[in-house]
């Protein structure tokens, strides 16, 4: 493997990062989209959009997981294994996508009252269960791509699919299809979105069950699913919390999620270019290039912690003009921003411990550390949004997860470091 510098790390991650925003994008453009409505709608999709995430974590395990392995592979010129990991790595997509789909169909008709939003989220979450299985194939194929070298074509499908969903999203809402409209959008948008995928990953993928492969990919899985679970759920009870505020509050964090989600993704894509590079180094086997590497890693995360919490500020400013036009909306919306920001630079600047154990795929610890700071983070959240601090305690808590998570990677990668 070559000598990764500044320049061809970011010529990796930057393609990653700015596929994963524009993913998100696909969300908040519904949630844009909606929000000129109003209130009860914008609540409405704003209680969906948390269970979709909740949905959609499980096919992001396998992606993640399916990754790291391919990476491996990459690193060990291994061509006809990485092709049988994605081909089983769909299999278990197809199988968990399923699954998943009837367990919301199912439970679909307590969200109403669990999240206090008005019924029309019902009819938008059993339109979005019809095109979940291509939006999980979606991700994983795509993040096969991006793993193999082609950062680019991704990038450039995300950008026409969050265009033609913006359009389209206009027109279903100027036509008066309301939230029902948003939904089918996106239904229609996933569904072309895998047809492609399929059709140019044809020569990339061997779909042939292998037993060894399938359990390398459910042993990573599993604790990567634990990993992810745990923050999933504690932002399904944070959304539970707020709702019951008042409207005014979950409206503005409906908004402050948004955000959060957008640089979350953007420095999730950074951190899989730098895991990408540490799983080739790994396969490899060399240590020259993993100590490279890290140098180069450091230096990106350095400048980006600095860099990020600016940006995200102008992102904010700009999205609370468009959704939270009212007085009282922009008030509380202030009061919780600085923490918004301060959770920015602290997730950037842990981005250089999670990215390489991901890489060398510590998902064990990965699992049992988020286990400890979600449990952490729940309790505070529940504790100081029965204070007059309401929302702001809740926002509290998520700087206190986000400080407790940077603080276990980094004496694990110290570990790490010293035993390599």
């Amino acid at each position: 493997m070559e000598e990764i510098s500044v320049k061809k790390q970011l010529k990796i991650s930057i393609p990653i990062a700015f596929e994963n925003l524009i993913n998100i994008l696909m969300t908040l453009v519904d949630t844009l989209a909606i929000s000129t409505i109003g209130i009860l709608e914008l609540g409405a999709i704003g209680a969906m959009s948390v269970v979709i995430n909740l949905m959609q974590m499980s096919i992001q395990t396998i992606n993640v997981s399916n990754n790291t392995l391919v990476a491996k592979s990459v690193g060990e010129n291994n061509i006809k294994t990485q092709k049988m990991f994605i081909g089983n790595a769909i299999i278990m997509t197809l199988l968990i996508s399923l699954i998943t789909i009837v367990i919301i169909y199912l439970i679909q008709p307590i969200f109403p009252s669990l999240f206090d939003v008005d019924k029309i989220c019902v009819i938008y979450i059993k339109i979005r269960l019809i095109g979940f299985l291509q939006n999980s194939v979606v991700t994983v194929l795509s993040g096969y791509q991006r793993t193999i070298g082609k950062q680019g074509v991704i990038l450039k499908l995300r950008i026409f699919a969050v265009i033609l969903n913006l359009f389209m999203d206009i027109i279903a809402v100027n036509l008066g299809y309301g939230i029902i409209g948003v939904a089918w959008v996106t239904v229609f948008i996933d569904t072309i979105l895998m047809i492609y995928l399929v059709i140019i990953s044809k020569n990339d993928v061997e779909y042939s069950f292998k037993t060894d492969l399938f359990k390398q990919i459910w042993n990573l899985f599993k604790w990567n699913f634990v990993e992810r679970i745990a923050s999933k759920i504690d932002n399904f009870i944070f959304n539970i919390l707020v709702s019951r505020m008042g409207s005014l509050e979950y409206a503005v964090h409906i908004i402050l999620i948004q955000l959060s989600n957008i640089y979350e993704a953007f420095i999730q894509g950074f951190g899989d270019g730098i895991t990408i590079t540490v799983g080739i180094a790994s396969g490899n086997k060399s240590k020259k290039s993993i100590d490279n590497i890290k140098i180069v890693a450091k230096k990106i995360t350095n400048i980006c912690s600095a860099l990020f919490p600016l940006i995200v500020f102008v992102i904010s400013i700009v999205i609370m003009k468009i959704s939270l036009k009212t007085e009282e909306l922009q008030i509380i919306f202030f009061k919780v921003l600085p923490l918004l920001l301060v959770s920015t630079y602290i997730t950037m600047s842990a981005t250089y411990y999670f990215s390489i154990l991901r890489g060398f795929r510590d998902f064990k610890f990965l699992a049992k550390r988020n286990i400890i700071s979600s449990f952490v983070k729940i309790l505070l959240a529940i504790i100081l949004s029965y204070t007059s601090l309401g929302i702001v305690g809740v926002w509290l808590a998520y700087v206190v997860y986000g400080i407790l998570q940077k603080y276990l990677s980094k004496i694990r990668y110290i570990k790490l470091h010293n035993m390599l």
